[in-house]
């Protein structure tokens, strides 16, 4: 039978003050009987001081429980906080993401106007190289024809040419032509300083775009630093908060834990409690009866134990015995019968039930002194109990039915053999008493 660690400082004062001649008055006289009842009555009186102290600490660990309650309720709390912290951060992380992906988006759009622009201005220059050729030749042309017009006295060419006429009708086309002549100089001039004027507005108008743009990206850029740095923040303050609730949840795991501990040696104090307010009511039968025997000395053989005492407690295939067994299961202290659950569990021998209760480790469990062999006999694991506190029995009586509760993997009846009283790993090898 496996034990639970949890109940190692369980029931150690169970049964603590001995029972070793319940209901066997071994008394020759009646001074032997009263001093047997003043013993018992100290037996009694010790027994209450343990009761107290229990109570004590009971009292003690239900105040810790309800701290340790309160500390769980204050870390939800903190921790609750910090989630709702932890979503804000992930959503302005989202905000922040999407901020770069329009800027980026906005970078890339400039870029393209950039490219465009920087196209165009390509255009332009081959414009500007072709405008030049052609200014070029119109200042040559210009130049030849002004150089004929200062070889040639300037504008009296022009009054030969039209005095020259043969008719009205010629002076008519010889000036119109000497003016569209002079009009075509003078057009020429003109338009070659309104294009060079124009070429030089707009290689102007494009480079200030060119640079408006290239600050505009270096502010997008800039930006777009900023914010990768607030994203780096964020990310760091969101490792932050992950970290912290960590700890937190850390924290409250070890609340629990103390939790679980504290509501574990609760659970091993009330069991104490019991045991000792079983034994109590024992102690006080057993003075009852030492009373009643005062007028009636009776002498009891005590048996010293020896082969034989004991009857098999149930049919059923001996499945583990008594000793050491591997970690992290510790000592047996008793002997495993297996069985169908049902099977009856029978009284080794005579005596009184001194507990019939259920135990977080045995399971529903019966104990009986027997007076005559001074031991005490255990059975657990019961799937029922038919006997109750201080009833009497006989060899072979029933005492319930094998089963699998408390700390058992498995039908089977759990058998344990203690000298006198019983006590916390006092069990003894039960296979010398047996039948």
């Amino acid at each position: 039978m496996k034990k639970m660690m949890a109940y190692s400082f369980a029931a150690l004062v169970i049964f603590g003050i001995g029972l070793t001649d319940l209901h066997n008055v071994s008394a020759e006289s009646t001074s032997d009987v009263k001093q047997e009842i003043n013993e018992l009555k100290n037996k009694q009186e010790n027994l209450n001081n343990k009761k107290s102290n229990l109570q004590n600490k009971k009292e003690s660990t239900e105040q810790k429980i309800k701290a340790n309650k309160e500390n769980q309720a204050s870390v939800n709390s903190d921790i609750d906080h910090i989630n709702k912290e932890l979503n804000k951060t992930r959503q302005s992380i989202q905000a922040k993401e999407n901020k770069i992906a329009e800027t980026t988006q906005k970078l890339e759009k400039l870029k393209n106007r950039i490219d465009e622009l920087n196209d165009k201005i390509d255009n332009l220059k081959e414009d500007i190289e072709k405008l030049k050729k052609r200014i070029k030749k119109r200042e040559k042309i210009l130049k030849d024809r002004l150089r004929a017009i200062q070889s040639n006295g300037g504008n009296m060419k022009y009054i030969e040419v039209i005095m020259g006429s043969n008719s009205f009708g010629d002076f008519i086309r010889r000036s119109s032509a000497v003016n569209t002549i002079m009009e075509q100089d003078q057009n020429i001039m003109e338009t070659q300083v309104k294009e060079k004027k124009q070429l030089k507005a707009k290689q102007t108008e494009v480079e200030n775009k060119k640079k408006e743009i290239e600050s505009k990206k270096t502010t997008v850029e800039n930006k777009k630093a900023s914010l990768e740095d607030q994203q780096q923040e964020l990310e760091s303050l969101r490792t932050q908060l992950e970290e912290q609730m960590n700890e937190k949840e850390d924290k409250l795991g070890e609340l629990k834990a103390e939790q679980d501990r504290l509501e574990e040696y609760k659970m091993s104090v009330t069991e104490k409690q019991q045991a000792l307010k079983d034994q109590a009511a024992v102690i006080a039968q057993a003075k009852k009866d030492a009373k009643s025997k005062l007028n009636q000395l009776t002498s009891n053989n005590h048996g010293s134990g020896g082969n034989g005492m004991f009857i098999w407690p149930a049919n059923g295939s001996f499945s583990s015995g008594y000793g050491p067994r591997p970690a992290p299961y510790g000592d047996h202290l008793g002997i495993d019968i297996a069985a169908s659950t049902g099977t009856n569990i029978k009284a080794a021998a005579s005596g009184v039930v001194t507990r019939s209760a259920y135990s977080p480790s045995y399971g529903n469990v019966v104990y009986v002194y027997h007076p005559q062999h001074n031991k005490s006999t255990v059975y657990a694991h019961m799937s029922a109990r038919s006997v109750s506190l201080g009833q009497s029995v006989s060899t072979g009586d029933s005492l319930g039915a094998v089963g699998n509760t408390g700390d058992s993997y498995g039908s089977h009846l759990h058998f344990e053999v203690h000298n006198g009283k019983w006590s916390y790993h006092g069990g003894i090898n039960p296979m010398p008493f047996l039948q």
